[in-house]
């Protein structure tokens, strides 16, 4: 399991505007494995630039962030059909597209530029420093 948490994003963005406002929706797979229980699915949805709303997989359910959002995730909550094909959405979309993700992207490592020079230390009592730099790559761990 990676230590650091993972993100990738799909973007399946739905606009409309009309007199300069702007409304979206963003779908997207949070893990840090291509195991089920490591990954979660979450459905937001924006409106200038501010979230409203959002699906989460792990909650099973939807947040309201605005008075409108409440509102919005309260209606949504009462649509088991809805709520149940959101939470099939993690096994479905997230699962399956992560499966590839980790395999294609995920799995490579890049060796690391290593860059050993000596240097005066501006104060100390010595007269030489040895340092090692080491830069690009991945995985993070060394």
């Amino acid at each position: 399991m990676a230590s650091s948490f993972l993100c990738f994003t799909l973007l399946f963005i739905t606009i409309y505007t009309a007199d300069g406002f702007l409304s979206y929706g963003l779908d997207r797979c949070l893990f840090n494995s291509t195991e089920l229980n490591d990954i979660e699915y979450i459905r937001s949805d924006y409106y200038n630039k501010l979230e409203i709303f959002r699906f989460s997989s792990s909650l099973g359910k939807f947040v309201g962030y605005t008075e409108y959002g409440v509102k919005q995730a309260d209606y949504f909550n009462k649509d088991t059909a809805y709520l149940n094909t959101l939470k099939a959405s993690k096994e479905t979309y997230c699962q399956h597209n992560i499966g590839n993700w980790y395999k294609n992207i995920l799995s490579k490592s890049v060796p690391p530029t290593v860059r050993l020079y000596s240097t005066t230390p501006v104060s100390g009592h010595h007269p030489a420093m040895l340092v090692c730099r080491v830069y690009d790559f991945y995985p993070k761990q060394i």
